[in-house]
């Protein structure tokens, strides 16, 4: 084989290369911007669900209901949801079990986050309300982070925990615990943060990346046409 016909032949192994490339930009594309919707969806009922105040004893209560409490907080017992950030600093979520007066079964309220010490062995002061406190906010679902291996159970309290996991919660405090977490609407720890949305990333960002996997798709496409063409036509030189 010469050297003009292997030249050859290693351009149409780049031109195949590159047509298995294309549909996997398309795909990217198409997938940004169903998570778009997705995003859009989640928002619009984020937005909806905050009409209509409900009692923690409904029996229709759904993701991101708006629910209003009384109660009083275990202030002996509270958690500390590691590795949350705000503005690029690591801190935590302060995660409280929280009796309303209307229900047999607690239910965790996360009162905010709070910036970590970088001693690890230090752990935020948190002095948590005494008496009956009201309660309002929105009901989420516990922390589906992936994580790469389970916190094991400490001595004593606070308790440090990479995610919210309700049944071995459950199995640790011994009692039953409600399937949410609240995300109070007004500050019940003063210095906590309350910053939170149901979405890191908008609609938009995600409709962006999707026109930039379609523009890189096009360039692609215009470039294999371009080389397939001249290599029909014997055009290519080495």
């Amino acid at each position: 084989m010469s050297k003009v016909q292997s030249m050859r032949r290693f351009k149409w192994m780049l031109l195949a290369m590159a047509l298995l490339l294309w549909p996997v930009l398309v795909s990217l594309g198409f997938w940004q911007l169903d998570r778009a919707e997705q995003k859009s969806e989640l928002l619009e009922s984020w937005k909806s669900r905050a009409q209509q105040t409900q009692s923690l004893a409904s029996s229709d209560l759904v993701r991101f209901s708006s629910v209003e409490s009384q109660g009083e907080f275990d202030r002996e017992r509270w958690l500390l949801l590691d590795n949350r950030t705000r503005e690029g600093k690591v801190g935590y979520e302060v995660v409280a079990l929280f009796y309303p007066q209307d229900m047999v079964i607690p239910v965790l309220v996360n009162l905010g986050w709070i910036q970590a010490n970088p001693d690890r062995r230090i752990y935020p002061e948190i002095v948590l309300p005494e008496g009956t406190v009201a309660v309002s906010g929105r009901l989420t679902e516990p922390s589906e982070l992936l994580v790469l291996a389970e916190s094991s159970p400490q001595q004593g309290w606070p308790q440090r925990l990479q995610r919210l996991d309700i049944s071995r919660l459950e199995q640790q405090l011994g009692l039953k615990l409600m399937p949410w977490v609240i995300r109070p609407s007004d500050p019940i720890i003063a210095h906590l943060d309350l910053s939170w949305t149901p979405t890191v990333m908008q609609p938009e960002k995600h409709q962006a990346y999707a026109l930039q996997w379609f523009v890189m798709a096009a360039v692609l496409l215009g470039l294999i046409v371009w080389n397939l063409r001249k290599l029909r036509n014997g055009e290519v030189r080495v």
